[in-house]
Parts: structure tokens; sequence; C-alpha cells
């Protein structure tokens, strides 16, 4: 398929202009991967001449020549930068962001730093870290990478479906060669809109990674130095490996892998494989030098070439001179002895044949005339000066001679060699920060991969911390109440169980990007070791420090006149500045929280014993608090009997009298009932009346008929209020935890029940014997009242 010749020559506009299709990505990244090799193509031929300089590899032209000699300053200045740079390696520092109660923070906190304290352990985190920053040094540019490597394996379900099963995960570092590493264009860091990382893949790699189709058909592009076929043959597969590129594209948020041989389509598409927020697998760069117009690396040699080149003439001319330096001169040849002279032995005397010639010339020293080699030591002295002063120069510029400004006499006081310490290590304050950056930098990502892809199963393994499930929480909160109800104390371990969050709740605040960077803050303390017996004065000046501190703050606690919060925020302000780790400030903010730690150790025997007869004196106050906290206890119990029997009492009492009440009720309505039907049995067998007899038995009927409606609706009142009460009395139990209560509303209840007993019959508020009566004749006109 033909190239894309628009994308060769560097006139695309957008990234759809280097085709459609898959063709047209595999041509688009082909053009940038070119386009970035050509910004940095200056930079990739010095960081390859600096790096055979250090290795003190000859080149081409210098092979010609076997006498070649260099003074390898290179080598010298960056075996003493990196270790004054980066001389152990980092511990995490996980905690809450904010100083409040919250358990799952400090869970989380802890569950990362274990986390990662085992991956850089188990890594060798401190490795890649030497090599990143021995790149940075030699070429300008030091990078690595985060790799997260799950392993699966094949297992089978209950219906004989195949499934993964995953069975371990671990997050890897990597080191990138710096000639393996391509980025986009861009002024700053924040402007780079993808990264590549190139790799060397043998045939079974490529169909391990791609597949046997697409594995067969990359090109094996690359052989080895030092394997070519002098003779123009093939070299075997064998030791030959294919380019692959792997390119992250942040816009796009995807992983694309593509060989140049295969212009068809790319080898492989991941999206988004670690779901990290910067979507990079590794942090910014680990720079030398940096400005804000180009990310082109510059090596630190190029700025002392040209005196590390002078240092190398210099040094041959040095060679040179020795070499012509030799013991060389003439004697008198009538001095026979001369020659056995020169190759005699230690100790040993040779006898004159002929005396006379050798008293002529003057004695022996005056026979002989050696070849004149001062002026030739002269030089030689000169060019070792010239040669120191070379050096000097380039410690200037490199910053080393910072470094040897720092190394005191012991003939010097305590004031000069400590300002000499600190001035040696301000200009290598910068570059030490940057290291701390780009290390802090790692741990972050492999912080969040842990964070974003690890399962709890495997983060409990890792970091053997212990968290209760939720039926484990639910239960010990049953079992806490249970034995609460029953004034029973709570067991350590259940109470540890309930404090704990759960690892579900945990996992929330990991898995949220936002969450995790809200309540926890992951730094890393110092990459430089610093100087033991300053360590040890700090330590001591700090012990001393709080121990004063205790003992004067200590009564103003006691007494109220300063809070313990104040005189923690005091004390821990003066800790932090000592930067003595996370271990002591924790240990500080414990102080006051379980209400039994004691201020500080006794010094003598004196308050040993003081501090015993205190521990007696609390213990025998809180038996006596025991002891009294039994006897209301009782009291209170017995007076919760009594209530309780008596409020018993009050509701036999109303039994009865609802009893009672009931009997009375069904005893009238029986009894009106009886009388209603005399009545009409008396109305069905008395004769028939006269009109005068008629009008008086009208008038006894309806008297009688007023009387019994009178008697019905009062039975009817009395009905109903025997109702209500006994849906009171019937209704919910009377709460025995508050006796004053239940008893006032039994004594309401029998009063009214006894309003019931005794009501007295009426009708419309006035009696039956003063009712009026109007009677009717027989044309239904009412005759006059009559008052009964």
């Amino acid at each position: 398929m033909p190239e894309n010749t628009d994308a060769q020559s560097g006139t695309l506009v957008t990234p759809e202009d280097a085709g459609k299709g898959a063709p047209g990505v595999v041509s688009r990244w082909i053009a940038e991967l070119e386009l970035s090799e050509k910004v940095e193509k200056n930079w990739r031929e010095r960081a390859k001449n600096v790096q055979e300089r250090y290795r003190d590899e000859k080149s081409q032209n210098e092979r010609r020549y076997s006498s070649s000699n260099r003074y390898n300053i290179l080598y010298s200045n960056i075996q003493t930068i990196c270790p004054a740079l980066y001389n152990q390696s980092p511990t995490p520092d996980v905690r809450r962001r904010y100083r409040d109660a919250d358990p799952v923070g400090k869970e989380i906190s802890e569950v990362l730093e274990r986390a990662l304290s085992f991956t850089m352990d188990d890594c060798d985190f401190d490795r890649y870290m030497r090599l990143a920053i021995k790149d940075q040094q030699i070429c300008g540019r030091g990078v690595t990478r985060v790799r997260y490597d799950p392993v699966f394996s094949e297992e089978s379900d209950e219906m004989g479906d195949p499934y993964d099963d995953l069975k371990s995960e671990e997050v890897k570092f990597q080191h990138v060669n710096w000639a393996d590493f391509r980025h986009g264009p861009g002024r700053t860091w924040e402007e780079v809109e993808w990264v590549a990382f190139s790799h060397l893949m043998t045939r079974d790699d490529l169909r391990d990674k791609f597949g046997d189709k697409i594995g067969d058909e990359v090109e094996l592009d690359y052989t080895p130095i030092g394997v070519e076929d002098k003779d123009g043959d093939v070299v075997a597969d064998t030791f030959k490996r294919a380019t692959v590129w792997e390119i992250w594209c942040n816009r796009r948020k995807e992983v694309i892998f593509i060989s140049k041989s295969v212009k068809e389509r790319p080898l492989k598409t991941d999206p988004d494989p670690l779901q990290l927020r910067g979507f990079f697998p590794t942090p910014r760069p680990l720079y030398a030098t940096e400005n804000t117009d180009s990310l082109v690396p510059v090596e630190p040699f190029r700025f002392y070439r040209d005196q590390a080149n002078e240092l190398d003439n210099i040094t041959r001319r040095i060679s040179g001179i020795i070499a012509a330096c030799k013991v060389r001169g003439i004697y008198d040849s009538t001095i026979t002895e001369m020659s056995n002279l020169m190759d005699a032995g230690e100790n040993m005397m040779i006898p004159a044949q002929d005396v006379l010639p050798l008293m002529q010339s003057g004695g022996l020293d005056k026979a002989v005339w050696m070849w004149p080699i001062e002026k030739i030591a002269g030089v030689l002295n000169e060019l070792y000066n010239q040669r120191e002063q070379i050096k000097k120069t380039i410690y200037e510029i490199t910053g080393i001679a910072d470094i040897m400004r720092g190394s005191t006499a012991s003939s010097e006081t305590l004031g000069a060699q400590q300002l000499k310490v600190q001035f040696g290590t301000m200009r290598l304050d910068d570059m030490g920060r940057e290291i701390q950056r780009y290390a802090r930098g790692l741990v972050r990502l492999a912080a969040e991969i842990i964070s974003e892809h690890f399962s709890p199963d495997s983060l409990a393994m890792m970091t053997d911390i212990k968290l209760p499930s939720p039926e484990e929480k639910m239960m010990a909160h049953q079992q806490a109440q249970m034995m609460a109800q029953q004034q029973q104390p709570v067991p350590p371990q259940l109470e540890e169980i309930l404090k704990k969050p759960t690892w579900e709740e945990c996992m929330q605040v990991l898995r949220d990007d936002k969450q995790r960077s809200y309540r926890v803050d992951i730094e890393t303390d110092s990459t430089i070791a610093g100087d033991q017996a300053m360590d040890q004065k700090s330590v001591t000046e700090l012990l001393t420090g709080v121990s004063t501190f205790i003992t004067n703050a200590g009564p103003a606690v006691a007494a109220g006149y300063l809070p313990l919060d104040a005189a923690k925020g005091m004390l821990m302000s003066a800790v932090r500045r000592f930067k003595m780790g996370r271990e002591v400030e924790d240990a500080l903010d414990m102080i006051g929280e379980d209400g039994n730690g004691s201020g500080a150790a006794d010094d003598g025997q004196q308050q040993a014993q003081q501090a015993q007869q205190m521990e007696q004196q609390a213990a025998a106050q809180a038996e006596q608090m025991k002891m009294q906290m039994e006897q209301q206890n009782s009291a209170i119990k017995a007076q919760e009997a009594q209530q309780k029997a008596q409020v018993e009492q009050e509701q036999i009492q109303l039994d009865s009298k609802v009893h009672q009440a009931s009997l009375m009720i069904q005893e009238q309505e029986i009894g009106l009932k009886e009388r209603d039907m005399a009545l009409k049995e008396f109305e069905a067998q008395k004769p028939e009346p006269d009109p005068g007899m008629k009008i008086q038995a009208d008038i006894q009927m309806a008297r009688e008929k007023m009387e019994f409606e009178a008697s019905e609706a009062d039975k009817q009142r009395q009905v109903d209020l025997a109702k209500v009460i006994m849906a009171e009395f019937n209704g919910p139990e009377i709460s025995m935890t508050s006796p004053e209560d239940a008893l006032a509303r039994a004594s309401e209840i029998m009063a009214r029940i006894n309003e019931v007993i005794s009501a007295t019959r009426e009708v419309g508020g006035m009696p039956l014997e003063e009712t009026t009566v109007m009677v009717m004749d027989d044309d239904d006109d009412f005759i006059e009242p009559v008052l009964q």
C-alpha cells in the first residue's frame, strides 16, 4: 500500500488528514514518531557520544591511535554528583489530609502505605531510581514507567464454561532507556498529548502479545550490535528483534501498538487500560535542565565539554613529556669500567684497571655528562598546574566545587564547619527536590493503580490488615446492644470491630479518585540521607524540648488554665519542624485520647513511688465508686419492684370495677326489655275503655313511652361511656419505666368507672316526674297539657 506523502512531508493539519481507517491511524503515528525523532536528533547524537565517553568506549577515530589518552572527568563527576543527589530509598508516607476523626481515611492510609512499602521493596524501587538519575546526569533525561501486572488462570464454572480467574496482581516499575522514549510536541510537559515507548520483541513475544497471525506479519527489523554478518549473509532470526511502538494517546484515551513494517492496521488498540487521572503511566520525566521554550533535553556534559576536551589534551601532552623524561647521557670512552658500572647490581664494587685517566679527569662525576631534563620537568609541572585549574573550572560549572567546599578541616571552628556544610548543599537542593518530586510521582502512580485495580482479597493478603465484613459488623453491633441491655461490659475485641470500617467502605473511597485525593495525602520522605551526628543532635534537642514543655505545661493543663488540645497543638507544631516522621506525630496525637496515659516517664525512685501510691488511691476510689454504684442499682431495682407491685394492684382493682360496671349495664338492659314486653302484653289484654278512660290511658302510655325513651337514652350513654373506658383499659400496656404516669392513669380510669356506676338517669337535664305530657283527642287535636 502506498505511504501517505502528506504525512511524510509534515503538512498534516488534523490527525484525520493522515488517512481514513486503520491505515490512516498507522500513517499518522509513524509521522508523529518521525517528527519527534527529528526534533531530538541532535540531542540523541550528543547523548550517544556522552554515553560512550562515560563508559570510556573509544570512537572509530580514536581506535586508530592506540596511544590516545583521556582524563575521564565525566565518570568522576557522575560518581560524585549522583550519591549527593540520591543516596537512600524513599519511604512512602500516606496519611489523612486533615486531622479529623475519619476511621475510613485512617484505614485506607494504612492500607496504601503498607501496599506501597511492599511494592517498593519487592520491585527494588531504589534500583530504578538510580537508573533514572544516571540517565538524567549522563543524557539529560530519565524516564521510569509503572505497570499493572495481573496473573490469571483458566478455570471452569459449574456449567463447564471456561473463565479467567485472578490469581495474583502486582505493580511493577520499569526503566525506560533514554533512546526508547518519544513524546508529542510541547514547550512544557502539560502540553504533551502522547508518549511512546519502544520495545524489542522476538517472534514468540509477538505471537504471545498480538496472536499468531499478526505476530508472523511483523518484520524483525532490529539486529543487535556485534552480530552483523561480515559477508552480507542474512543473520538468523534467533538473534533479531522487531521494533514495536507502544503509544499512549491522552486525547483519545487509548493505547496503540504499531510496527513500521505493518502499515495496514495497528497491531493492537486498548482503551485506557489503567484508568489513571493523568493517563500516562509515567510522571513528568526527570530533566537535568528545564526551561519553558522546549522539552528537548540538554546533557549536563555539554556545559563543560570544551574544558573536558582541553583536559584531555593536557593529559596527552603530560603523557608525551613523561615518556621523554628518561635517564640518558654520555661518558669518557677511555674509562672502560663505565659500561660495567652501568650494568652492575646493588652493592657491587667494580675494580679499576687504569686509575691514572680517572684521576686526571677529576673523578667519576667529571667523566659522565647526563641529558638535561630540568627544563622538561619544569614544563611538566606547569602542565600539572594547568590541569588542576581546568578541573576547578569544571567543578565550578557542575557544582562539585560546592560539595568540596562543604568538606571542612578539623582545625576549623564549629561555626565555620556548619556554614560550609550548609553552603555545600544549597546549590544541589534544587536538583534534590526535583528527584524527590519524581520519586513521589512514581509512588503516587503506584498507589493509584493499587486503588483502582487491586481486589480486597489481594490488599488484605498484601497488607495483613483485618477489616470486618458488613455481616460481621452487624452481628457485633447486635451483640453490643444485647450486652448493653444486660449491663455487661463490651469486650475490647468487639469494640475494635465496631470502630473499624468494612472493606466495602474502604474500597468505595479507594475506587473514587476525588474522594481518595480529598481524604488521603501521599508523600515520600527524603531521598538524601542526613549526617548521623546532626541527626543525633536534632533528636536529643527534640527530646529535651519535649520533656521541658511537658514539665512546664503539665500543671497548667491539669489546673484547666491551658486546654489539652492547645498544648498538643503547640507540641505538634514544634515536632513537625524536626520531621521525625508519622510515628512520632501519631504517638503525640494519642495523648489524652484514652484517658489513662501518663504524662512523662519518671526520672527517680521517689516519682515512681508517688505514681504507685496514686495508682493505689485511684484503684481504691474506683472500688468504692463501684460499690456505691452497686448499692444505687440495688435501691433502684427495689423501688422499681415496689412500683410494679402497686401498678399490678391498681390493675386488679380496675378489672373488678370494669366487671361490676359491665354487670350493671347488662341488668339494666334486661329490665328494660322486660318492662317493654309487659307493656305490650298489657296493651293487648286490656278491654276497650270509654272515652274518658281512653284519655287517661293515652296519657299513661305517653308517659311510659317517654320514660322508656329516656331510659334507652340513659342506657346508651352509659354503654358508650363504658365502651370508651373499656377501650382505654384494654389499650396499650402502661409502661413500667414511669410508675408515676401509670398510677395517674389508673386513678383516672377508676374515677370514670365510678362516674358510670353512680350516674343518675336524666333526660334533657330534668327528672321524669316533671315531664309535661301532651295528649291528643280522636280528631288529632291537642288537649290542654297535663303536668304529671
